[in-house]
């Protein structure tokens, strides 16, 4: 099963605390700002992914990333480059976030956070803007990705899934 929201290395969820999302509409075009706040409940460090979709027609145009006092904001580079970066930072102990689009599917998006503290929070705005589609009736239609926020499950508990 394809997890989204952000997960250790091992893809197990870290918990969702709060979600906000702004979005404006002009003309035919939506500009969605998405905010997603995480706490690390565990006693260690965890290396954690941040995996989000968007539809294949959206582009973003800004994202960020705040853990603890930590803020940083994306910078394009190339793709060498910010992974030479991304591992020099993590090597030399300090906070690093790289995002890259999946290999898997070109609407997946994942960033690598780096080591989260225990009991730190992290903090991920994503800025996009897409084209919104026309109904039948003229209406504009918006569909906002509901996979960030996972419903509750007990530990111990399996879920299937019927296709």
């Amino acid at each position: 099963m394809n997890r989204c929201g952000l997960l250790t290395a091992q893809k197990k969820p870290i918990p969702l605390q709060s979600v906000e999302v702004e979005l404006q509409v002009k003309d035919h075009v939506a500009t969605v700002i998405s905010t997603l706040n995480y706490q690390n409940k565990e006693d260690k460090p965890v290396e954690a992914v941040f995996v989000f979709p968007l539809p294949g027609d959206a582009a973003v145009c800004h994202f960020s990333a705040k853990i603890g006092q930590t803020h940083i904001v994306a910078e394009l580079k190339g793709k060498q480059q910010a992974r030479e970066e991304y591992d020099d930072a993590l090597s030399s102990g300090q906070q690093a976030f790289l995002l890259e689009e999946s290999e898997q599917s070109p609407d997946i998006f994942s960033l690598r956070v780096g080591s989260l503290p225990p009991g730190e929070s992290a903090s991920i705005r994503l800025e996009y803007v897409i084209e919104l589609a026309v109904e039948a009736d003229e209406a504009l239609r918006f569909c906002l990705p509901a996979v960030l926020n996972p419903r509750y499950q007990p530990q111990g508990v399996e879920t299937k899934t019927f296709v």
